[in-house]
């Protein structure tokens, strides 16, 4: 009884390692800077929170959610179409998105072009809400990351916000 009992304790630590490690990866790919800097490895772009003074590569693909921010490819890349949405885990790369208020700026940086978007709306919604992916009439940068920030285990909602991108 004790041999399984270890098993299965050393089992589950060994678990829970691996995600710390790939969480800790993730929180170090943020970087502060006071201004967007060039995509790096495999990034795509890099995106920029000015107000908190943070600059994050952005990944292609949700499967690249430990790595950093990721690009969910259900939407378009900036440029390219109306409705940007990338994602990023609440206890990493988006934990200071908490600090972000209605008209702070968001920037995108990718193959030497420039996207600056303005905090619109910050919403709280279902894990299930498809309203998030509807496709929008101007450019816009939607975040999503899970809710309540200092939730521990699986979160029960989303924190989306909702950026217009800036004209001029």
């Amino acid at each position: 009884m004790r041999a399984v009992a270890i098993v299965l304790f050393l089992f589950s630590a060994s678990f829970i390692w691996a995600n710390v490690f790939g969480w800790h990866k993730a929180y170090e790919a943020v970087q502060r800077s006071d201004k967007p800097t060039a995509q790096q490895g495999d990034a795509i772009g890099t995106l920029f929170m000015p107000k908190l003074n943070i600059a994050m590569p952005i990944y292609e693909g949700l499967q690249q959610l430990n790595k950093g921010v990721a690009y969910d490819e259900r939407s378009d890349l900036p440029g390219e179409g109306n409705h940007t949405i990338l994602a990023g885990h609440r206890d990493t790369v988006f934990r200071k998105l908490v600090d972000i208020q209605l008209g702070d700026e968001l920037v995108i940086r990718m193959n030497d072009q420039t996207w600056t978007y303005v905090v619109q709306h910050i919403r709280i919604v279902k894990p299930d809400d498809k309203t998030v992916f509807v496709p929008k009439a101007h450019p816009t940068l939607t975040l999503i990351t899970c809710y309540p920030f200092r939730w521990i285990g699986d979160a029960p909602n989303r924190y989306v916000i909702i950026a217009k991108q800036k004209r001029g």
